[in-house]
């Protein structure tokens, strides 16, 4: 068949492999012409003016992992040969430590270097259609490519499949994220790791996030909400700085003795929480992948994973029925409507519990950890908090964040987390005794055992010790 894929991002990358590789046709078409750097430690510069988050903070989740691992096992052999540090997570599940640029990096050289892929620098306009179906597309500066699959990888903010498209969701995330990177000195290792891939320390209106990386490099991120207007001094490099003194966490990774920062302070805000849905009278061969179809608060770092789980189902449903454009709509749109979107619910629920008890915080009022009367489920907010009290819910949630089981498999966990409160614990709080000692956390430390969460200071102590700082 004849394939063009739009957008040359992680899902639009992942597609065009992966199709190319079942003998089809492939045209990449993409409108910034940042061609890919030298070499994959200049692509920590890279500009990619379409990909907003491309600097950053990233984390690659064990079902990223299990996933390029099977169908495209050779990407995951390039990132290793080109720094990513693996990483052994509990159940056999793997992951790795590695920058977004370098994970793009390796994939763009794959699909360069792929036979029957051709990847131009252009800006499709529109979809032509015949009889219901694809036959092409229309590029902006004149011209048709003919196709029989339109892939739409240009993000939330293309408007390829727009025609065809329903929102049934859009709402604002309700958080807001400052970040800055470092490297570490040399002869320097990492700190501590508590939650597999990245470190976290949550606190009562804000959250902490370290994030390894490749080459020695990570990433440390606050986040907060979009109006907190105390916490949004974070901007200022050197009030992020005191930030990083504040945060015990932060101290250990940022100490000018193991590492320098190496950007400036990045701020992400304005996001949403998008879902749409092709609408019946779509064309066939029309397929919108990652952000043209849902879009997700970064926090659980779900964004790269369900990009190439659905890159990879689309290519899965062509190679089962290759010259079958409504099985493929049939099998994308099962996948859409059900795990995608199960995902995305777990995420709002998530989202709408942690803006509401920081707001509580922050306007000096109190929310209740658990359900009203001890009834009900259990939030999943509290379950995940959890994870530091008890091994049981630590497994559970360790792989819920990865997207290993599916969210409902949370609720084995309930009595669990249920029986804790009853026992008075409370996050933030150390775990109740027992008779096999404390219980560990969900990660573990390099080089250190495991041990509980680290406690962040409350919001209203590191927003005093913020305001010590002088405007720069």
């Amino acid at each position: 068949m004849q394939v063009v894929v739009a957008g040359a991002g992680i899902s639009g990358l992942t597609a065009a492999l992966a199709l190319a590789r079942q003998g089809h046709r492939v045209r990449v078409v993409d409108r910034d012409g940042a061609a890919r750097p030298a070499d994959v430690g200049a692509a920590a510069a890279w500009e990619r003016r379409g990909v907003a988050q491309f600097h950053q903070p990233h984390s690659l989740l064990a079902r990223l992992h299990a996933e390029l691992a099977t169908a495209l096992p050779d990407v995951v052999a390039a990132l290793a040969a080109h720094g990513a540090r693996p990483v052994a997570l509990p159940d056999g599940l793997e992951s790795l430590w590695c920058r977004r640029s370098t994970l793009e990096w390796v994939l763009r050289a794959a699909v360069e270097a792929e036979p029957g892929v051709d990847l131009r620098t252009a800006a499709v306009s529109e979809v032509e259609v015949d009889r219901g179906a694809v036959a092409g597309v229309r590029l902006e500066g004149g011209g048709v490519l003919p196709a029989d699959l339109v892939v739409d990888a240009t993000g939330r903010r293309g408007r390829l499949s727009r025609p065809w498209v329903r929102e049934t969701v859009d709402v604002p995330a309700d958080e807001a994220y400052v970040s800055r990177r470092y490297r570490l000195r040399p002869g320097a290792g990492f700190g501590t790791v508590n939650r597999g891939v990245i470190s976290v320390a949550e606190g009562d209106g804000y959250a902490l996030l370290v994030f390894p990386h490749d080459a020695g490099t990570f990433s440390v991120c606050f986040t907060r909400l979009p109006d907190d207007r105390e916490l949004a001094r974070l901007r200022e490099p050197a009030v992020f700085e005191a930030a990083t003194r504040a945060v015990p966490l932060a101290a250990e990774w940022t100490d000018p003795d193991r590492a320098r920062p190496v950007s400036p302070v990045m701020v992400m805000s304005g996001l949403r929480s998008t879902f749409a849905v092709l609408a019946d009278d779509a064309p066939l061969g029309l397929h919108p992948l990652a952000d043209a179809v849902s879009t997700s608060n970064p926090h659980f770092g779900r964004g790269l994973a369900l990009a190439v789980v659905h890159a990879l189902r689309l290519a899965g449903a062509v190679a089962a029925s290759p010259g079958d454009a409504r099985s493929w709509r049939a099998e994308v749109d099962a996948w859409v409507h059900g795990e995608l979107r199960a995902w995305f619910d777990d995420g709002l629920a998530i989202d709408a519990m942690r803006a509401r008890l920081w707001r509580a915080v922050r306007d000096g009022g109190a929310v209740a950890p658990a359900p009203p009367g001890g009834g009900g489920p259990v939030p999943s907010l509290l379950v995940l908090a959890a994870a530091g009290a008890d091994p049981v819910v630590a497994r559970a949630v360790l792989r819920h964040m990865h997207l290993v089981d599916a969210p409902s498999a949370l609720t084995a966990v309930h009595p669990r987390v249920a029986g804790l409160l009853a026992q008075g614990w409370r996050p933030g709080r150390p775990p109740p005794a027992s008779p096999g000692g404390p219980a560990p956390g969900p990660g573990q430390a390099e080089g250190r055992p495991p041990g509980p969460p680290p406690v962040a200071p409350p919001r209203a102590d590191l927003v005093e010790a913020l305001a010590a700082v002088r405007p720069a």
